[in-house]
């Protein structure tokens, strides 16, 4: 792997996993793990922690997928046309459904997959945390 590639995946991976270990961090904090009692509400907590941003994180991915195989795109197309009906000084060219959704499908969305491998990162980690919750309780 070459030096600028390998940069690349770190800034993509950075980008995504500190965000998420930042949300980790505030859910630590604001459900109380530093005044936890026990070791079963310690992991609890972790787990949630874990929990919140890898669930998210693939959820993000999942309508990126749904995205990129068209399932959004009469909402946008009727969004632009309502958009450009609606504006008085707006070009009023309407581009037909047909041509939109071809310019749409040679547009998609490419090497958005560290996303989900951020994510089941974090549900590992909070899978982990489950597990030794059922173990002390």
């Amino acid at each position: 792997m070459n030096k600028k590639k390998l940069r690349s995946t770190i800034i993509k991976y950075a980008a995504c996993l500190i965000p998420a270990g930042l949300v980790s961090w505030l859910v630590l904090d604001l459900h109380g793990y530093s005044a936890a009692a026990t070791e079963a509400e310690r992991y609890r907590v972790l787990c949630d922690a874990f929990t919140i941003p890898g669930v998210t994180l693939i959820m993000i991915s999942l309508l990126l997928i749904i995205s990129n195989a068209g399932g959004f795109d009469g909402i946008g197309y009727s969004m632009k046309r309502a958009i450009k009906m609606l504006l008085p000084f707006a070009n009023k060219d309407m581009e037909k459904y047909y041509d939109y959704r071809e310019r749409r499908q040679n547009n998609k969305l490419k090497g958005f997959g560290f996303i989900m491998k951020s994510g089941l990162i974090f549900l590992a980690i909070a899978l982990f945390f489950m597990y030794k919750f059922y173990q002390v309780f």
